[in-house]
């Protein structure tokens, strides 16, 4: 069986490989995550090294979840463009894989995209972090050697730990004020769920183009009495009637990709 390659490897990914305890990986990154046995573990900076000697050089998939190394434009162009042009040049030199898929953003989409918003809808990011986000779609479209399956996740959240549930926890008595009436949001797990089947399934290997991982919108004082039902949603947060973005997840769910 060959292996699988992360580039990225940190939360996402270890639960993708923990979930498919049968599949060997290898894990690259700039931090080391915790161990696991079906896991060979590189640390790497793509920003300040280009050069990666691997224990394999044949992949079955190859699993992109790139992130800005700050939050300002510097940042994001670090860390999806810089890093994306080092990586597509050492797979297109050195590497053969049968599919590739990349995690991103619905950051891509802005407020004039609408609601109920589908995957052909073109993207009209709100920012320049959303543009830069598109340009690295763009350009892994362009450099790879097969048609790439790109997750495009909203809002993501552990179950385990809401952020909700948090700032209730660490509350020192100032509110948060939203900027949306609801909240676009996808599970960590399911993302992971969505990932595992696509490398492990081939019958979903024909799956490419982007792909919205989101579930319905929300309002937000309805996800807080889910999260913190023994709390008042008004005691912790700033609501507003603001109505922003949301998304269809029909592809998504006729995809088989979350069975």
């Amino acid at each position: 069986m060959k292996k699988v390659l992360i580039i990225g490897y940190g939360d996402i990914g270890r639960r993708v490989a923990f979930s498919l305890p049968n599949q060997e990986f290898i894990g690259v990154s700039r931090s080391a995550p915790s161990n696991l046995a079906n896991v060979i573990f590189i640390q790497q900076d793509w920003i300040n090294q280009s050069s990666l000697t691997l224990p394999s050089s044949d992949f079955s998939t190859i699993v992109l979840i790139l992130k800005p190394t700050s939050s300002d434009m510097g940042g994001y162009k670090q860390g999806f463009l810089d890093a994306s042009y080092k990586i597509m040049d050492f797979f297109n030199k050195h590497i053969s894989y049968e599919r590739l898929l990349v995690v991103t953003s619905t950051r891509v989409y802005g407020i004039d995209n609408g609601r109920n918003i589908t995957e052909a809808v073109e993207p009209l990011p709100d920012d320049e972090q959303g543009r830069v986000i598109l340009d690295y779609e763009n350009f892994i479209l362009h450099e790879s050697k097969v048609a790439p399956l790109i997750l495009r996740p909203s809002g993501l959240y552990d179950e385990r730990s809401h952020w909700m549930r948090n700032h209730v926890n660490a509350f020192d008595g100032k509110k948060y004020p939203l900027r949306f009436a609801e909240g676009n949001m996808f599970s960590r797990d399911n993302l992971a769920l969505v990932i595992a089947n696509y490398i492990c399934n081939k019958e979903l290997a024909h799956i490419s183009g982007p792909l919205i991982c989101s579930e319905k919108a929300q309002k937000y004082s309805e996800i807080f009495s889910l999260v913190c039902p023994e709390h008042s949603f008004e005691d912790f947060f700033i609501s507003t009637d603001n109505i922003g973005k949301s998304f269809d997840p029909q592809k998504l769910l006729d995809s088989g990709l979350m069975r």
